[in-house]
């Protein structure tokens, strides 16, 4: 079984295991990538497809690994905890809430600047909104990478370093594995800034760190924050087009400045969530959460 404090077995966690998930990831993604270009021109249908696959790399990549290296149980265990999605609201909700707050106060100091701020969707356009969620959830990212990145390169990196230092590891692999997007024609990144984007993955992989730390290595609230944030970027203008990058630019330094918090923050005392799938332990709320409850204590004395 695995040891205390980890849903994964030791051999799992090993130094080979997570050298052989990271190398796994990135053959398995640029390779599928690098086929995708190839047939583009003959068979765009395949392309895409690939391509797709291509996004599931590091998910699929983390159950290879653990499969491999644990026993069947093991496997099990690891997921069930992963999967584990019975974990205090407030965590999901302010997953989601997050990315926009974010992109509103950049879009705010854009305009602020002299910026264009796109219009707000109409309530004809609402259905494609709540589908283009849904639609990112699937094969926008989320799903196909988050069990990986977190659920377990940070459970294995984690019994090895500490979450900051983990989720810095992380940051720069997981913006090196985007690199070939740059040269991909009609991807998000081809109009961005290699150097911009990798400071953004880098300090949101810092946020994503800390969530998962707090969370007790739960991979939901990250799969929500990854959903919002790419759902968000492109509701709101954020995604850099050949006009314009500035919004984008924004986001970023607002990012890094609060994983620069987080980072020089002091340690609290780590959620007592329990490894068992079919429980959960207590956790501290945010700071923000204590204060409105007191603050509705108040009121009913």
């Amino acid at each position: 079984m695995p040891a205390e404090g980890s849903s994964l077995q030791v051999s799992a966690r090993s130094r080979s295991a997570i050298l052989s998930f990271f190398l796994l990831a990135f053959f398995w993604a640029w390779g599928l990538g690098f086929l995708a270009v190839q047939v583009k021109a003959s068979s765009p249908n395949l392309s895409s497809i690939l391509l797709m696959a291509a996004g599931f790399a590091p998910s699929l990549s983390g159950l290879a690994v653990v499969a491999v290296f644990s026993s069947g149980a093991g496997l099990k265990h690891w997921l069930a905890h992963c999967l584990n999605w019975r974990l205090p609201w407030f965590w999901l909700l302010g997953a989601f809430l997050a990315p926009p707050a974010l992109m509103f106060s950049a879009q705010a100091l854009h305009a602020a600047l002299g910026g264009e701020v796109p219009p707000w969707p109409t309530a004809g356009e609402l259905p494609m909104v709540i589908a283009n969620f849904a639609l990112v959830l699937l094969v926008g990212g989320p799903l196909g990478e988050e069990l990986g990145w977190r659920g377990y390169a940070m459970s294995a990196l984690t019994t090895r370093v500490r979450w900051r230092a983990a989720s810095l590891i992380l940051g720069v692999v997981w913006g090196l594995w985007h690199v070939p997007l740059f040269f991909l024609a009609g991807s998000a990144q081809s109009h961005m800034s290699m150097l911009v984007f990798l400071v953004n993955i880098l300090a949101g992989s810092v946020v994503f760190g800390w969530l998962f730390e707090q969370t007790g290595g739960r991979v939901l609230p990250a799969v929500v924050l990854h959903t919002s944030l790419n759902t968000w970027a492109g509701i709101l203008g954020i995604v850099p087009t050949a006009s314009s990058g500035r919004p984008y630019a924004l986001v970023t330094g607002l990012l890094a400045s609060i994983a620069l918090l987080l980072l020089i923050q002091a340690d609290r005392t780590r959620p007592a969530f329990v490894v068992d799938a079919g429980s959960v332990g207590q956790v501290q709320p945010p700071f923000s959460v204590t204060c409105l409850r007191s603050f509705c204590a108040g009121l009913r004395k």
